[in-house]
């Protein structure tokens, strides 16, 4: 495999293209920040085979904790997956537990798309059949759910699983993944914050990217992104907040967060809702 910085480049450039819809930051350009440009975004799509240039990475594993600008990652990926990835005929899937949470995505991606000038005048959206369409390449862009797991026959190119730790089971998991094996290079992407049981889908897949991580599996294809506090670190400690929130005093307040530690540090149940 080599890097070509030119296919990173190229996502990193869409991602400029892109307007945030929401809060403070509403109608200004989407500025990836360094940890999404230079860990994930970079050599998520940046890694090729040198014979083929076709991507290496066909899985990703993602977790990182609240409120670190996971929504607008998720959705500005669709959006590439779907519309500047050069597949034709892209079938992009966002996946979630819940109806609900399932157009939590949706619904950034298509407020994404209708204030793009790159996309605005060419996607279609029908948000009451969370559907986004590309006529000019036949892709299109659509949300699922757990509710509805009978997914088979599904040919995308593109799958993000939202939260992948409040799946309910696997059965929409084991039902989707292997959908994209007629594609050149499917790309599966599940973004989550951390979970608690280790008998669930997600546990499986966190514990695969950390033998990724630290070289005990040999998988060249699984791309693994974890940010957390480990067991020893002090919760108390600005060092760790920062080593666990990647983007904290961008997304997230320092001082909120300060604030919600003093009250953890009183409270049992509090503290193991900070942690």
């Amino acid at each position: 495999y080599v890097m070509d910085r030119k296919k990173a480049d190229h996502v990193i450039d869409f991602f400029a293209e892109l307007r945030h819809t929401l809060g403070q930051w509403a109608g200004k350009p989407i500025e990836l920040m360094p940890w999404q440009r230079d860990e994930l975004i970079t050599p998520l799509f940046g890694w090729v085979h040198k014979d083929t240039g076709l991507r290496r990475f066909r899985t990703a594993y993602i977790e990182v904790p609240k409120k670190n600008g996971k929504s607008t990652l998720c959705s500005g990926l669709a959006l590439y997956l779907l519309a500047a990835d050069g597949e034709p005929g892209s079938q992009v899937y966002c996946a979630a537990a819940s109806r609900d949470q399932a157009t939590i995505v949706y619904r950034e991606a298509s407020r994404m798309a209708k204030t793009s000038p790159l996309l605005k005048d060419y996607i279609l959206a029908r948000d009451s059949l969370k559907h986004l369409a590309l006529p000019s390449s036949n892709s299109f862009l659509k949300a699922l759910s757990a509710e509805h797991h009978r997914q088979e026959g599904l040919n995308w190119h593109g799958l993000i699983f939202d939260e992948l730790h409040a799946q309910p089971d696997r059965r929409l998991w084991d039902c989707l993944r292997y959908g994209g094996a007629s594609r050149r290079e499917p790309l599966l992407i599940s973004i989550t914050t951390a979970g608690f049981d280790r008998h669930s889908i997600c546990y499986e897949q966190r514990t695969h990217a950390e033998r990724v991580l630290n070289g005990t599996s040999e998988d060249l294809t699984f791309f693994g992104l974890i940010r957390c506090a480990d067991e020893d670190d002090d919760w108390t400690k600005f060092k760790t907040w920062k080593k666990a929130n990647p983007s904290l005093d961008v997304t997230i307040n320092r001082a909120d967060i300060r604030a919600s530690c003093i009250e953890a540090k009183e409270s049992p149940t509090k503290e193991n809702s900070f942690k």
